[in-house]
C-alpha cells in the first residue's frame, strides 16, 4: 500500500521519501507510516528531520499535522550554461578519507548534527560520488558533495562556514565535466550567494523546505542540503 524510507543517525533521524498507491489515497497510509517513525524517533529521543518539497501542500500538512515545524527554505537551482560560471578561488581539493574527522567536525560546528558514516560512505563510494574541501589554516572550513548518476544529478550536502566558500566549491563541482546539469539547493536566506548564482545565470526549478519535528539548532554558517533521504 505504501513505503517511507528512514535513516537513523548518531544526532537524529531523517525522514525520506514516502508513497502510497493510488488505489489508496486518502486512507490513512501516508499518516500510518509516519506515526510509526515518530515513535522510532521518539523511542531513541532524537528529533526526526526532513527536506520536503514546498510545493506539495499535501505533504507540507501532512509534517505540520505531525508536529513538524519549518525552519529552513531553499532555493533549487540549476546553471545550463556553465560558461558565466567563474575559476574557483585556489585551496579547493577533492577530499580523502583522512578529511574525514574535519568534515564531521564542521558539520557538526555549522549545522549540530552528525552523521559519521554519511561522510564515509561519499568520500569511498565508487558510484559517482564526489567530494571537495577547502580549508584554511589546515582546518577544513567548507564540504561539498555531488552525485554524477544516471537517476540522479545533484551538488549537496554541503555545508561552509561562510558564503564564499560556497560559491568557490559549487563553482569547482560545476566546472567538472560531471555529464548534465546538476541541481543544487541553496538557502534563502544566504542572499549573496543566491545573487551570486543567479550573476552566473542559475534558475530555479523548485523550492523545498527543511522542517523538523523535536530538537533543532539553528545553522551558523552556510547548510546546503539535497532532498534526497541519504543526505538529510
Amino acid at each position: 500500500m505504501g513505503s517511507c524510507f528512514y535513516h537513523p543517525r548518531e544526532t537524529h533521524v531523517s525522514l525520506g521519501i514516502m508513497n502510497a498507491h493510488p488505489d489508496w489515497f486518502g486512507h490513512g497510509v501516508a499518516r500510518t507510516l509516519l506515526e510509526e517513525v515518530c515513535r522510532v524517533a521518539d523511542a531513541d529521543g532524537k528529533p526526526l528531520r526532513l527536506v520536503s518539497s514546498a510545493l506539495n501542500l499535501d505533504s507540507y500538512s501532512l509534517y505540520t499535522r505531525a508536529g513538524f515545524v519549518p525552519r529552513s527554505f531553499f532555493q533549487d537551482m540549476v546553471i545550463e550554461d556553465v560558461s558565466r560560471v567563474p575559476r574557483p578561488a585556489s585551496g579547493i581539493r577533492s577530499a580523502i578519507l583522512d578529511d574525514l574527522p574535519g568534515i564531521v567536525a564542521l558539520e557538526e560546528r555549522v549545522s549540530g548534527i552528525r552523521r559519521e558514516k554519511d561522510w564515509h560512505y561519499f568520500l569511498t563510494d565508487d558510484h559517482g560520488w564526489r567530494v571537495v574541501v577547502k580549508e584554511a589554516g589546515g582546518t577544513v572550513n567548507g564540504v561539498l558533495a555531488s552525485i554524477d548518476h544516471a537517476g540522479s544529478r545533484l551538488l549537496g550536502p554541503g555545508v561552509m562556514v561562510e558564503e564564499e566558500t560556497a560559491q568557490s566549491l559549487i563553482a569547482n563541482q560545476l566546472q567538472t565535466d560531471r555529464g548534465g546539469n546538476p541541481v543544487f539547493l541553496v538557502p534563502a536566506t544566504s542572499k549573496g550567494l543566491v545573487q551570486t548564482m543567479y550573476s552566473w545565470g542559475a534558475r530555479n526549478c523548485e523550492l523545498h523546505v527543511a522542517q523538523c519535528r523535536g530538537e533543532w539548532v539553528e545553522p551558523q554558517g552556510v547548510v546546503m542540503p539535497t532532498f534526497m533521504p541519504e543526505t538529510s
